[in-house]
C-alpha cells in the first residue's frame, strides 16, 4: 500500500510540474526566472513538447525549445528533418494581407481556433508565389533562375529547391513521400499536376486532363489531400469518384433526381474532410439554388446525401474550403454551410442550415467590395470570425513575381 501511495504521489507531482512548465511556457517573456528549471527531467520536459505537437501548435515548441540548452537537447531539432509530420503545418490558414500590423501576419490553426501574430523577416529576401491550405508559403529567390523554396513559418524551417518557380501558380501544396518532402502545384491554364523535390533539376509534370484535373484540385482546396486523407486512400476514393461523376446521366444523378436537366451542367464540386475519421464529403453548389452536401461512401463506391455533419462548419468561395469545428470558434453555427453570393462589385455572406435547410443573409449591407482583384471587408472593425474566413475562401493571394513583372 506504501507502494501504491508512493507511486501515486510521484504522478500527482509530475502533473502539477507539467501544468506549471505549460503555463510558463506561454508566459510573457521576462516575467519568469528559468533558472531553476533547466535541471527538470527530460523525459518530462518530452512529454510537454509532445502536447504542443499534438495540437500542432509549433510555435509553443519552439518557444520552449528556446528555454535553455537541457530542454533543447531534450527534444528533437525540426530542421534535422523537414519531412516529419510532427514538424509541419496542418490546418493552419494564413490570413490576408490586408490584415498585417506593423509587418506582422495573422496565422490561425483552423483545428483549435488559435490565432497568431507572427513577423516573418525572412519573406522579405524572396518573392511569395503562394501559400498553401496547409500553411506553408512557396517562395521564389529573387535572383534568376528563381529556385523554389518551401518555408514553415511555425519552425522557420525552409526547403531549397532547383526547380525554377513560374511567376504564377493555381494551387500549390507540400506532400510528404517516402522521407522526402516535395512541392506540387496545379497549373490552371494546362491542366496538368506539377512536382519538385529536393536536389531534382525542374518539375516533373502529369497531364489529368480537364475533367480529372478539377476534381482533383477541389480535393486539394478542400483540404482532402493530403492533410486528411493520405496519398493511397485517396487514390481509391478519387478512382471511384472520378468514374461516378463522368457520366452526366449516371447514377450520381439520382441525388438530384428533382434537378431540371439544365441545371445539370451548373454543377460544380468541392472536397474537404470531416472529422478525425477522415471521411470524404462533397460540397455541392448550383446556380440559383441552395447548397448542400453529400458523403462519398467508399466500401460501397456510392454518394449519399447527407442531413448532419455534426459540430462542424463549412466555408466556401471561389477561391477556398475549409471546415472548422464550431465548439472552438464562438458565434460560427455547427452543422451550417457558410458562403458568399457575389453581386457585381460587392458580396454578402449566406449561412445555409443543413437539417432545417434554411438560408439566410448575414447582413442587409454588402460586407466585402471588390478592389483591383481583391474582395476587401467593407464592414465595421473588429471583423468577426465569420468575415475572415469568408474573406479567406474568396480571396487569393497575389504572386509578388507576377507583380514585380508587370512593373
Amino acid at each position: 500500500m506504501e507502494e501504491g501511495f508512493q507511486q501515486e504521489e510521484r504522478a500527482s507531482l509530475m502533473l502539477s510540474q507539467e501544468l506549471e512548465v505549460g503555463a510558463m511556457v506561454a508566459a510573457p517573456v521576462g516575467t519568469v526566472d528559468w533558472s531553476k528549471w533547466s535541471s527538470l527531467p527530460g523525459d518530462l520536459v518530452r512529454r510537454i513538447a509532445d502536447s504542443f505537437l499534438a495540437s500542432n501548435d509549433l510555435d509553443h515548441y519552439m518557444c520552449l525549445r528556446a528555454v535553455c540548452t537541457c530542454w533543447r537537447s531534450a527534444t528533437d531539432e525540426p530542421k534535422d528533418n523537414a519531412s516529419d509530420p510532427r514538424f509541419q503545418p496542418r490546418r493552419w490558414i494564413v490570413l490576408d494581407e490586408v490584415f498585417q500590423t506593423d509587418g506582422k501576419l495573422l496565422l490561425l490553426n483552423t483545428d483549435t481556433g488559435r490565432f497568431l501574430h507572427k513577423k516573418l523577416p525572412l519573406l522579405r529576401e524572396y518573392y511569395v508565389v503562394a501559400t498553401t491550405p496547409s500553411g506553408f508559403f512557396v517562395l521564389a529567390d529573387r535572383s534568376p533562375p528563381h529556385a523554389a523554396r518551401v518555408f514553415n513559418p511555425l519552425t522557420s524551417g525552409l526547403t531549397r529547391f532547383l526547380a525554377p518557380m513560374p511567376p504564377k501558380v493555381g494551387v500549390a501544396e507540400v506532400g510528404c513521400d517516402k522521407g522526402a518532402l516535395y512541392l506540387y502545384f496545379l497549373g490552371d491554364s494546362t491542366h496538368k499536376i506539377y512536382m519538385a523535390i529536393p536536389g531534382i533539376q525542374g518539375f516533373a509534370s502529369t497531364d489529368c486532363g480537364k475533367n480529372a484535373y478539377n476534381i482533383f484540385r477541389d480535393a486539394v482546396l478542400g483540404g482532402a489531400y493530403p492533410q486528411r486523407i493520405s496519398g493511397p486512400a485517396l487514390v481509391a476514393a478519387f478512382s471511384e469518384l472520378y468514374d461516378y461523376l463522368s457520366y452526366p446521366h449516371g447514377d450520381f444523378l439520382k441525388v438530384f433526381s428533382d434537378l431540371p436537366e439544365e441545371d445539370t451542367n451548373n454543377i460544380r464540386f468541392w472536397f474537404f474532410v470531416v472529422g478525425l475519421d477522415a471521411q470524404l464529403f462533397l460540397h455541392i453548389e448550383i446556380q440559383g439554388r441552395t447548397p448542400f452536401v453529400c458523403k462519398m461512401n467508399t466500401e460501397i463506391g456510392k454518394i449519399e446525401p447527407v442531413e448532419s455533419i455534426g459540430r462542424f462548419a463549412i466555408f466556401i468561395g471561389h477561391h477556398g474550403c475549409l471546415t472548422v469545428d464550431a465548439d472552438k470558434f464562438p458565434g460560427i453555427e455547427a452543422n451550417c454551410i457558410y458562403y458568399t453570393e457575389h453581386l457585381g462589385s460587392s458580396a454578402h455572406i449566406w449561412k445555409y442550415n443543413i437539417k432545417d435547410k434554411k438560408v439566410e443573409r448575414l447582413s442587409e449591407v454588402a460586407e466585402f467590395m471588390k478592389h483591383d482583384k481583391q474582395f476587401v471587408l467593407v464592414a465595421a472593425r473588429p471583423f468577426t470570425i465569420i468575415q475572415l474566413l469568408c474573406s479567406y475562401t474568396i480571396n487569393r493571394r497575389d504572386s509578388e513575381r507576377v507583380r514585380q513583372l508587370t512593373l
